[in-house]
């Protein structure tokens, strides 16, 4: 459609003024938060290079704007716009297939036929800071609070469509970038 998305999940330390975004590496620091932070799955700076880096949602919504200039992290109704965008293009019941890469999931790779890549970054659990579920589940932040939570959107090693919930703000989820509207 009209959208342009990251092709990758993002990676950044800083925010795009400049700002750091704290690391936190404890489990249980993590599990206590209510402000942002960022984190390498399995704080294991090898795993950036495929999947990026977590954030919680704080990080995500911070006014210092997590994605770089001219781009944002999208809102709950542009992940639905993409949604039914890939529906309308021959994806009914598939969209999730859609996104996902040709390799990089321990089961049940995608066709990627929008350039998306979407790769399995998993999560960092937001009630005892574990990680769970890289290489089988990928999860993204939307802008776009739910009450309390915050809307999310996951893909799952064995489920062809793109699944959409609200969750608790304090997990750790990938982020894509969605570019601003001219």
């Amino acid at each position: 459609g009209d959208q342009c998305w990251f092709a990758e999940n993002l990676r950044t330390t800083v925010y795009a003024d400049g700002a750091a975004i704290p690391e936190v590496t404890d489990n249980a620091a993590w599990a206590g938060l209510s402000t942002e932070a960022r984190c390498d799955y399995d704080n294991d700076a090898s795993n950036v290079a495929t999947y990026g880096r977590l954030y919680n949602w704080y990080a995500a919504t911070d006014d210092s704007e997590l994605c770089p200039t001219g781009w944002h992290v999208p809102t709950d109704g542009e992940w639905t716009a993409l949604e039914t965008y890939l529906g309308a293009n021959g994806h009914s019941g598939t969209e999730g297939t859609a996104l996902k890469s040709t390799s990089g999931w321990n089961s049940g790779n995608g066709t990627d036929d929008f350039g998306f890549s979407a790769l399995p970054g998993g999560v960092r659990d937001s009630y005892d800071g574990y990680f769970y579920v890289a290489g089988y589940g990928g999860y993204w932040w939307s802008s776009s609070p739910s009450g309390g939570n915050a809307w999310v959107r996951a893909l799952d090693y064995d489920d062809p469509a793109i699944n959409r919930d609200d969750t608790i703000p304090c997990y750790g989820f990938s982020v894509r970038c969605l570019r601003d509207a001219d």
